[in-house]
């Protein structure tokens, strides 16, 4: 495996580790969250499933009792228990602003670059803002007459969008440095995630003292936004400023957890904490390559035994991957799955033997 390949990798048997240990177990309500993701296939249950596989193997590594879409109080499945801790999952992904703009964006792309073919010319400049329907199909128009002309003539042509971007077809060979830049998409990601943890705890009122964790994929820690450059530190306190608020207005609500492991690194970074007055933020690195940033936001009045539960999770979730696959015949870890085709190895029970060529 070279590049990234066995970080994906291991990614993979982190999900199946997950879910095989849960199962062999006979954790009470596994048989419902794999079928809910069987079900729904859509990202957002995808990320919630997982959370609450990847929750529940976090606890059990513990020496905990956990359980999958426990009663509430008031009725209804919740997402996890973990001894004396009940929590609620949330998802937080990609604004669909930037999901748009990002098609919007490869679709501009892919139609200059057919435009390139058999011509001797190339594009420099801004692309147009999100443009729709018939707005799009003009735009296309007008860059085919710039291409065609500029081809026939021998000089550059611009194109011009409705908001003034102007994008420039260029005889010749593209000098290196040529770039084709996108619109600038503003989105408040604070305000999105304040209404999305406001309308959970809402939901959650009746579930009696319960957390509410929120897993992050690429909406808030989403490079180059400022806060995904922030110290942990520095998020741990704009997330408790934002956040913390809720905790007063919810009284249900134990705590508030924001927790995400998108961005890749390898080496490894050193482990990282941040104490800090209202919140504790963790920065932990997962086998192989994934750096999870967790900011746990108690309430003011403190639940000491289940605050301490949440830290110390937090705090050793890289070594559940391992723990989960010596209960499950690989006591060696992950480490043992990585060995090249020339370190001696004994067989696990995940080694897939070479299948063989016929004569």
């Amino acid at each position: 495996m070279n590049g990234a390949a066995p970080g994906a990798w291991v990614e993979a048997v982190r999900w199946w580790a997950a879910y095989a240990y849960l199962e062999e177990a006979a954790v009470p309500g596994i048989a419902s969250v794999k079928r809910d993701a069987r079900c729904d296939v859509t990202l957002s249950r995808f990320l919630h499933s997982q959370t609450q596989a990847r929750l529940a193997l976090m606890g059990a590594a513990h020496g905990l009792r956990v359980e999958l879409e426990p009663a509430k109080a008031s009725g209804g499945p919740g997402d996890v228990r973990i001894g004396p801790v009940f929590i609620e999952v949330v998802t937080f992904a990609e604004d669909q602003k930037f999901q748009d703009y990002e098609r919007f964006r490869e679709n501009c792309r892919a139609h200059l670059f057919a435009l390139d073919r058999g011509r001797d010319i190339y594009w420099e400049g801004d692309l147009p803002e999100l443009l729709s329907g018939g707005d799009f199909e003009t735009w296309k128009k007008r860059t085919e007459e710039a291409a065609q002309q500029c081809s026939a003539l021998g000089a550059a042509v611009d194109v011009l969008s409705s908001a003034g971007r102007r994008l420039t077809v260029h005889p010749g060979t593209a000098p290196q440095g040529t770039t084709l830049t996108g619109d600038t998409v503003e989105s408040d990601q604070g305000r999105r995630l304040l209404d999305k943890v406001h309308g959970k705890c809402a939901k959650t009122a009746g579930a009696g003292t319960a957390w509410i964790w929120v897993e992050d994929h690429s909406g808030l820690f989403h490079f180059p936004t400022p806060f995904a450059e922030m110290s942990l530190a520095a998020k741990t306190d704009a997330l408790a400023d934002l956040l913390g608020p809720l905790l007063a207005e919810y009284v249900h609500a134990a705590g508030i957890v924001v927790s995400n492991a998108a961005r890749r690194r390898l080496p490894l970074p050193p482990d990282d904490d941040a104490l800090r007055p209202a919140a504790q933020g963790f920065q932990r690195g997962l086998p192989l390559d994934r750096v999870r940033e967790t900011i746990v936001i108690p309430r003011r009045i403190l639940l000491p035994e289940q605050t301490g539960l949440i830290a110390r999770m937090c705090d050793a979730e890289a070594a559940a991957l391992d723990w989960a696959l010596g209960k499950l015949g690989v006591p060696q870890g992950v480490t043992s799955l990585l060995t090249d085709s020339s370190t001696p190895r004994r067989d696990s029970a995940l080694w897939t033997p070479r299948a063989g060529r016929g004569g």
